[in-house]
């Protein structure tokens, strides 16, 4: 009889279960990570794919409470949240250029950092 190999997943892996939120300023990308960890929560903020803060916590809830303090502070320093648009079956679906692609308005100042 052939041998199976089995993969389990090891708990102690950290491990991305979702963004919270996205954002852009200028040319910069952010998102808010949810990570779990060895029986516990973090919550990082990533910009342009570097970690920029980062933050245990025990419980699930105090790790969307600190996202979303985090989420306030960056919309006060200029940053504009992205929320997808849910395209509807019936519509058609659109193409975008890469003009398109620019929602960062450049009228705001790059001045501050988020901790």
């Amino acid at each position: 009889m052939p041998s199976r190999t089995v993969r389990t997943s090891n708990r102690q892996d950290p491990e991305d279960v979702g963004t919270l939120w996205t954002m852009h300023r200028w040319e910069h990308a952010a998102r808010c990570a949810l990570i779990s960890k060895r029986g516990a929560w973090e919550a990082r903020v990533l910009v342009d794919g570097g970690l920029l803060l980062e933050e245990r916590c025990a419980q699930v809830a105090a790790a969307f409470t600190l996202a979303e303090h985090w989420r306030q502070r960056m919309l006060s320093q200029g940053w504009e949240q992205v929320v997808p648009r849910v395209r509807r079956q019936d519509e058609p679906e659109e193409r975008q250029t890469p003009e398109s692609f620019d929602t960062v308005r450049r009228d705001r100042c790059c001045d501050g950092a988020i901790p």
